[in-house]
């Protein structure tokens, strides 16, 4: 399922929001969402942890945290939805109690690694939802235009395909999907 929906997601998602403006794609209405404010703020602040803003734009600068909240509220189906949700109340707890939106960016790095190097059976739900988010989050950011376009070498109308070539005949940076 995370697979899919990280190959698909972007694709559906563009197809989906391709006639409308680039304003409108980065506001969420919140009370369509199935995550409140709190939620989305979290999200944000997770992507923005596992991607933040160094030479390349982070996570939330491109639009991550909204692809994510958009593909969860229009793309799953409401038996994944609900169990996406059912997840990701468990991780916001665990990130509530461990203060992740109060802390600085060192403290919210180490709560991330903390859950994901976890063995506890009891956190392993919490610890999955939280790769999947993660796994997300670097699928969606990938995809975007920005990034395919300004960060990864990009070719709109590709030539033939070279698989094992130097990065120095590339320009230094990978290619972009």
């Amino acid at each position: 399922m995370a697979s899919g929906t990280a190959i698909c997601s972007p694709l559906l998602n563009a197809i989906l929001s391709g006639c409308t403006d680039k304003k409108a794609e980065k506001t969420v209405d919140v009370a369509s969402s199935i995550f409140n404010g709190q939620q989305q703020k979290l999200i944000r602040l997770i992507t923005d942890t596992i991607l933040p803003k160094t030479e390349s734009p982070s996570a939330s600068e491109v639009g991550v945290d909204q692809t994510i909240i958009s593909v969860v509220d229009e793309v799953y189906t409401k038996e994944d939805r609900e169990t996406y949700k059912k997840g990701f109340k468990l991780l916001e707890v665990f990130l509530t109690e461990n203060g992740f939106l109060e802390s600085d960016v060192e403290q919210r790095e180490n709560s991330l690694r903390q859950l994901e190097s976890t063995t506890d059976l009891v956190s392993s739900e919490t610890r999955n939802t939280y790769l999947h988010l993660k796994q997300q989050t670097i699928a969606f950011y990938l995809s975007t235009e920005e990034i395919a376009k300004k960060e990864l070498n990009y070719l709109p109308v590709p030539g033939e395909y070279q698989p094992c070539i130097p990065l120095s005949e590339t320009g230094g940076k990978a290619w972009a999907i």
